[in-house]
């Protein structure tokens, strides 16, 4: 039995240690150990150390047994804990020493972990460890009570003791930990002190739970005393955080005693302030403490704060603290939950503390800042917006106070408020603004801004006097609040009229609105809009006022001279705007004032940052009003519109004016024009854009150019660069906004405008009228005449060089300055010879030749000025012309285009320089881009024999050299077009052409447009008419010189080798094989006697490439001999001379005569045909005349070759457009046309009736006069144009469309518009499929001339002649490439103005009838070609049929001889053998010696 019991034993010892282990913590549960197996252990366990713990054992002993006691502990039953308790109650006493004491808490701290350990053993056990302790056992204290209350989350059985007991815990910890924090080197490490303080604040906050019981009065005192005092003291964030995280879970569990309110709300006050990273736990502590304590007596802490000041820095902090914590209530709207003070009350608190003084600067401004934010909470706050609307706002002039303070001294310019009375409801801000510089503080702008928005925010619901309060509130914020608020001031002054008449402070109210608006501009440009909308409306009121009206403009002047350049462009452009409106309207001074102010600012170099881009956009603007007023101005204040162009040349020459504000006025001054009465009158659209796309090197765009940088492009052409088809184009004068086309006509703005003895248009030359003013441009030409000589930024060269020449066009307007044109002329020609002139910026990819390509259009336009220059001069500039075709490729196109204007104008000196003129060109024959011009050049020369009397052969070879050079090229590039199919697909260059006077023609110099290589055909046609005018203009004993180089030229070779000989070479051969020994011109039958028909007897021959036909008189021999060629039929009478018969003589049976007649013919066209044509040697086959049968066939086709005209048919419309006619009916049904027209028509052609007409009249009706009795038509060797004048046509009643004029222009290929109605005419006036090429005239002005007129070249001139002047310029339809040397507009005299037209009438119609026959892929055939076409269709019926007129003769050789001749056809090898003098073919001589066969 023994060992069963010891078996027994061992094994429960065995499973008391797995489940000891198995516990695993060392501290098992008490079922663990209390089973029927241990209560004997238990007992041995108690009783043993009980005893070992009585009092009669030494202290050492029973030390160590309570630390053994300590470790077994957990086993032990409740009796034997409290027994173990009992024994050692003495060295948990106070009383103990301190070894007794730790080993005391070490027994406490293992028995307090025992789970669920009795209740009365853990009061005991809390008993003992409140025992107080030396501080050495703070340690065994703090980790007992720790594991005692689980960290505090259950100590509820010992409250409320145990809160109070942790805090004295929590004082003597913080004392310790701060002591370690002190005197520890390293901050990183942490103490067992700070450990210590981190397990009590742990404990202390888990104690604070919701169902924590409420302390009493006294227990809660010493707890918040003791965090508070911890709060002050600490240095570590750590034990700040902590201890604000306590308080604030004591006062959401429980209310803080009202004595300890005020130093706790101090306390957490000088936190908030100070420690900013505890700022929201602080300010959440602080409404805790609010919402469970008091509220009213804590909102009183807080205000007793801001009122009650010290200069102790823990009283500032308060303050400070205190203004945090009600900025953030009233912010958070707090105040709604607990009841506020009354608003009197803070805002008098408020006002205290943003008044006190620290005795700095900074300091005060700081918690001026603080009460700002804390107002502007208060004014935010939605409780409060009612209170502040129904309250009386006695208070609130605190606020108006702490805000003057804020702002600080007002800044000013020089502007004194004295002058507003107490009667103005603004004058408290008047009487306490301080006027000097000073900034406000970002910080402090904040809350001024809520402040002011939040009042403005209840503006519309106060009464007046509340309103006046706010806005002196916003009058001293004005440089720091946002616009809207601003606004608010506007609004009042308006609503309440204290800035109109009569109200006695409307001038120095206006003024404070400008200077205050005016101030901090970059922040308020949508005030100062609004502040303009004002003026304006001001203004408005008091225009009809004089004495008002001029102070306001006073006040405007001062307003534009203190004007911040850095405004906005808006703000900038509305008061320019306004100030441009009051200069039309001002009297003299003060216009003199505001104009030299608005002048002032438009050049102005200001000290600002130089970065400051935008700078100059707002001096622009003022530069583009200045522009306007003149343009306001200009129609009937004549003494002001000089005066504003006076000054807008001085800021074009201002080398201080930023560039652009140079460029704008420069913008406009190039715009000014004459109307032909001598008023000043300003275009809308200058015609520039040809140029303009020379320099941009690029085609002209349809839209708005977007960036010099981006794309290369020159600046300044913006105004340019859209497309002719808009008609609503014109000039802007506002960067971006859809402004009207300001600039218009001044006549028709007269016209509609009042009539009254007042108006004074401005003049451009001087009257018998001594009221008349003028201007004087002299100053405007000097300053181009300076840029063009010295240079200047690239902005403003290219602008001129762009304008100038458009502005130049207007003759009569510089009629007054002929001097400095002259002046102009002569540097033009120095810089050009010399090469001497500026050269584009790098950045723009352009070349010096596109620059010369500007200075060559503006000489140019100086042609028009000859009249008034030495003939000499003309002759330089001929060859400064001449210098440009060979110096610049750019230049080739314009200068030739100049020289043919100079045909017309300068004939002499191109006489004289003709030599050289036709080397240059012939230097650059390779260059095929250019061959249209030059052959164009040539036909228009070949025309005008002035400008070629003294030519000799060379030149005249150099001509057909060209011509013939071009030929073959053509023709090389016609053959490459055929093989690659694509004849029609070369349609590439499109034009925006259409309209004139404008600037939408894209230049033809703006990149060499190589039409040769888009219309060969243009190019060969030109080529053959070139190479039949100028054989025609040699003197006739000279052709016969020139055909042989000429013949073998105009046969050239394909690549096969074979020599080709086109329709248009033979047609040209034949008429040099007409005309080299003849220039009697056309020849004309003569009719047949009537007597002598019967016995006239006619016979029809092929000869060659012509048609003889014979008709003699069988008595007489007279004979009629009439030969059609290609080029033109000549008609010839032959008759022999036959001599008396011998009276020997005798006459033959049939000779016998009877009255005069014989019975049988002596005579037949045979014989005249072998007398001119034959001798008896033999007549090679194919050279021998075909005989044509009298069958009716030859005389139909004789027929069709007569209806055929000898020369090439020409048409084109003449329509004169009458002032302000725009439509096309209107301009049809115009019967007479202005005397300029008249004259103009006259010297087109020649006046021909057309009834009867013997001509080709190209459609108008020839019998019944339904298109008119007359018409005008020319005609020279080669040509002939018929013109379509509807104004010379009758008006249909039954027509009142003029459908049957249009029937003739709408078919014409080319119109000449002969424009007067003042507008720029447009390419779609006359819609119609045909008409490609539009030529308008528009005459440009009367004009005296001087004595040294080009007509002294002749010795004609009068002493003064009076003269007109045209524009010239060509449109095309916008699917044509540029043809014209007239494409850009072209200055012509009267005098060459038909020839000029009617040459340009002639190419047009050329290259249109080539264009339309190519596009429907055909070839021009010209009236030559079609009359050879008819001949060799004989030729190829009746050529060589092998028939005799003699088969039926006998003997006459074999029947082969006599009838088996072979036939021929065209490219047949021949071989004969010389016999006779002639030429037999091989087995056919007896055939060739047989002339019956072919007679």
């Amino acid at each position: 039995m023994p060992n069963d019991d010891t078996s027994g034993i061992s094994f429960q010892k065995r499973f008391r240690t797995l489940a000891f282990s198995r516990s695993g913590s060392g501290s098992p549960g008490k079922a663990a150990v209390q089973d029927a197996f241990d209560s004997d252990r238990d007992d041995d366990f108690k009783l043993k150390h009980v005893a070992q713990l009585s009092q009669d054992r030494s202290l050492r002993d029973r030390i160590e047994t309570l630390l053994i006691a300590a470790k077994e502990v957990y086993r032990c039953s409740s009796n034997t804990v409290l027994a173990i308790l009992d024994a050692a109650q003495d060295l948990f006493h106070a009383s103990a020493n301190v070894d007794s004491r730790k080993a005391g808490f070490t027994f406490l701290t293992k028995t307090a972990a025992i789970v669920d350990l009795d209740v009365s053993i853990r009061a005991k056990v809390f008993e003992y460890i409140c025992e107080p302790a030396d501080s050495s056992c703070l340690a065994g204290k703090i980790k007992a009570i720790d594991k005692l209350t689980e960290r505090g989350t259950k100590a509820s059985v010992f409250q409320p003791h145990v809160t109070g007991f942790v805090g004295e815990l929590l004082s003597g910890c913080f004392a310790a930990a701060d002591q370690s924090r002190s005197e520890k080197r390293s901050k990183s490490s942490v103490s067992e002190e700070e450990n210590n303080l981190g397990t009590v604040w742990t404990i202390l906050n888990n104690l604070m739970t919701d169902d924590f019981p409420a302390l009493d009065a006294i227990h809660a005192s010493q707890l918040l005393t003791r965090l508070t005092t911890i709060c002050k003291r600490t240095t570590a964030g750590s034990d700040l955080t902590r201890a604000i995280a306590v308080i604030s879970t004591f006062a959401r569990c429980a209310k803080v005693p009202n004595e300890d309110l005020d130093p706790l709300i101090n306390v957490l006050c000088q936190t908030l302030y100070a420690r900013e990273k505890c700022r929201d736990a602080t300010q959440s502590c602080l409404d805790n403490v609010f919402m469970t304590s008091d509220s009213s007596m804590a909102m009183e802490v807080l205000l007793r704060n801001l009122s009650q000041i010290s200069d102790d820095p823990a009283s500032i902090k308060e303050l400070r603290g205190s203004l945090l914590q009600l900025e953030h209530i009233y912010r958070t709207n707090g105040v709604g939950a607990y009841p506020g003070p009354p608003l009197a009350e803070l805002v008098q608190a408020l006002k205290d503390a943003a008044t006190v003084d620290h005795g700095d600067r900074t300091q005060n401004q700081v918690t001026l800042t603080l009460s700002l934010n804390a107002i502007a909470s208060v004014v935010k706050n939605a409780a409060i917006r009612q209170t502040l609307i129904d309250s009386d706002w006695t208070c609130m002039e605190g606020i108006v106070d702490v805000v003057a303070r804020a702002a600080g001294p007002i800044p000013a310019d020089n502007i004194s408020y004295d002058d507003i009375t107490p009667a103005s409801p603004i004058f408290l801000f008047a009487r306490n603004v301080e006027i000097k510089d000073s900034t406000v503080s970002k910080e402090m702008s904040r809350p001024l801004q809520v402040i002011c928005r939040e009042l403005c925010g209840i503006y519309p619901y106060l009464s007046s006097q509340k309103r006046a309060v706010v806005v002196n509130l916003l009058l001293f914020l004005s440089n720091v609040v946002e616009p809207a608020a601003l606004s608010v001031v506007i609004d009042y002054m308006e609503d309440y009229r204290i800035v109109f008449p009569p109200d006695e402070n409307w001038l120095p109210h206006l003024a404070l609105l400008t200077d205050r608006g005016f101030l901090k501009t970059s922040k308020h440009s949508s005030y100062q809009l609004r502040l303009m909308e004002l003026l304006s409306n001001v203004y408005g009121s008091i225009s009809g006022e004089p004495e008002s009206a001029n102070s306001f403009g006073q006040q405007l002047e001062k307003l534009v001279k203190r004007t911040d350049p850095r405004s906005s462009l808006a703000v900038f452009n509305r008061l320019a705007g306004l100030a441009c409106q009051i200069l039309r309207n001002a009297r003299m001074p003060t216009f003199d004032l505001l104009l030299a102010a608005l002048v002032g600012l438009a050049v102005q170099r200001t000290s600002f940052d130089p970065t400051f881009a935008v700078l100059d956009d707002r001096v622009n603007t003022t530069c583009i009003h200045l522009t306007e007023s003149f343009l306001d101005c200009l129609p009937d204040q004549a003494e002001k519109a000089r005066k504003i162009c006076d000054n807008l040349v001085a800021i074009a020459a201002t080398s201080n004016a930023s560039t652009e504000a140079r460029l704008d006025a420069i913008r406009l001054l190039v715009r000014l024009r004459s109307h032909p009465v001598n008023l000043l009158e300003v275009v809308e659209m200058p015609d520039t854009q040809g140029l303009a796309a020379t320099l941009a090197e690029v085609q002209p765009a349809t839209g708005p150019s977007n960036g010099f940088a981006q794309s290369n492009k020159p600046p300044l052409i913006e105004e340019t660069s859209r497309s002719r088809s808009d008609d609503n184009a014109g000039l802007r004068y506002y960067g971006g906004e859809n402004a009207s086309s300001r600039p218009q006509s001044v006549m028709r703005e007269q016209a509609e405008g009042p009539q009254n003895e007042s108006i004074t248009p401005l003049k451009t030359s001087t009257t018998a009228s001594t009221s008349t003013t003028t201007i004087d441009l002299s100053a405007w030409l000097q300053l181009m005449l300076h840029i063009l000589e010295k240079g200047s930024q690239w902005e403003i060269y290219s602008y001129t060089l762009i304008h100038l020449p458009s502005q130049l066009t207007n003759v009569s307007l510089f009629a007054n300055n002929i001097p400095l044109i002259e002046k102009l002329h002569d540097l033009l020609v120095y810089q050009l010879q010399k090469g001497k002139f500026s050269e584009p910026p790098t950045n723009t990819d352009l070349r010096k030749g596109h620059v010369a390509v500007c200075l060559y259009q503006t000489l140019t336009v100086l042609i028009a000025y000859s009249g008034w220059f030495l003939p000499q001069k003309m002759t330089e500039t001929v060859h400064t012309f001449l210098i440009g075709i060979s110096q610049w490729s750019q230049t080739v196109k314009c200068c030739i285009h100049a020289l043919a204007l100079c045909c017309h104008e300068l004939p002499r000196a191109i006489d004289r320089c003709l030599p050289l003129i036709l080397t240059k060109m012939s230097q650059i024959i390779t260059q095929s881009q250019f061959a249209m011009d030059i052959l164009e050049f040539l036909a228009r020369l070949a025309r005008l024999p002035a400008a070629y009397q003294s030519i000799g052969e060379e030149p005249l070879r150099t001509i057909f050299g060209i011509c013939i050079r071009h030929l073959h090229h053509s023709r090389e590039m016609r053959q490459v077009a055929a093989e690659s199919a694509n004849l029609g697909s070369s349609n590439s260059s499109k034009r925006c052409s259409n309209v004139s006077g404008i600037g939408a023609v894209p230049s033809d110099y703006s990149q060499v447009v190589s039409t040769d290589k888009e219309l060969p055909e243009y190019v060969y046609a030109l080529a053959y008419h070139d190479i039949t005018h100028w054989f025609l203009a040699i003197p006739i004993r000279d052709r016969s010189k020139h055909v042989g180089w000429i013949a073998k030229n105009l046969a050239w070779k394909d690549k096969l080798g074979k020599e080709i000989v086109e329709e248009q070479s033979q047609v040209t051969l034949d008429m040099m094989h007409r005309t080299a020994y003849l220039d009697l011109g056309e020849t004309m039958r003569s009719p047949i006697p009537a007597a002598d028909e019967e016995y006239t007897i006619k016979k029809m021959y092929l000869v060659g490439m012509s048609i003889v036909t014979m008709e003699t008189n069988s008595i007489t021999g007279l004979t009629y001999v009439t030969k059609r060629q290609a080029s033109g039929t000549t008609n010839a009478i032959y008759q022999p001379c036959t001599a008396p018969l011998p009276a020997h003589h005798v006459v033959a049976p049939d000779q016998a005569t009877t009255a005069g007649t014989t019975s049988s013919p002596l005579i037949y066209p045979q014989h005249v045909l072998l007398q001119l044509n034959s001798t008896i040697s033999p007549m090679p086959i194919p050279e021998q005349p075909i005989v044509l049968p009298d069958d009716g066939t030859p005389e139909r086709a004789i027929s069709q070759i007569d209806r055929i005209a000898t020369v090439d048919s020409y048409k084109a419309g003449v329509i004169y457009v009458a002032n302000e006619q725009k439509e096309e009916r209107e301009i049809l049904a115009n019967t007479a046309g202005s005397e300029a027209f008249d004259a103009f028509v006259a010297g087109l052609g020649t006046k021909v009736p057309l009834q009867g007409a013997a001509f080709n009249t190209c459609g108008l009706d020839k019998l019944s006069d339904a298109d008119g009795t007359h018409t005008f038509a020319w005609r020279d060797r080669v040509a002939e144009i018929v013109f379509h004048v509807p104004s010379m046509m009758p008006n249909l009643e039954h027509d009142p469309q003029c459908t049957n004029k249009k029937m003739h222009t709408g078919n014409d290929y080319v119109n000449i518009i002969f424009n007067e109605s003042g507008s720029p005419f447009r390419f779609n006036t006359f819609p119609s499929a045909l008409n490609f090429v539009n030529i308008i005239i528009t005459p440009e002005k009367i004009t005296a001339r001087q004595p040294h007129s080009r007509l002294a070249e002749n010795d004609e001139c009068e002493a003064v002649e009076t003269c007109y002047f045209f524009l010239v310029q060509v449109l095309c339809a916008p699917f044509l490439p540029e043809i014209s040397p007239a494409a850009t507009p072209k200055v012509v005299s009267a005098s060459a103005l038909p020839s000029y037209v009617r040459q340009l009438a002639l190419n047009a119609h050329l290259f249109s009838v080539v264009w339309s026959e190519r596009e429907q892929g055909e070839e021009l055939v010209s009236s030559w070609r079609s009359r050879l076409r008819e001949i060799r269709k004989l030729r190829e019926k009746y050529a060589n049929t092998g028939n005799s007129a003699n088969v039926g003769y006998p003997e006459m050789g074999t029947a082969e001889d006599r009838g088996g001749a072979r036939s021929y056809v065209e490219g047949d090898e021949w071989r004969g053998t010389l016999a006779m003098g002639g030429l037999a073919e091989q087995g056919q001589f007896l055939m060739s010696l047989d002339f019956t066969r072919w007679t």
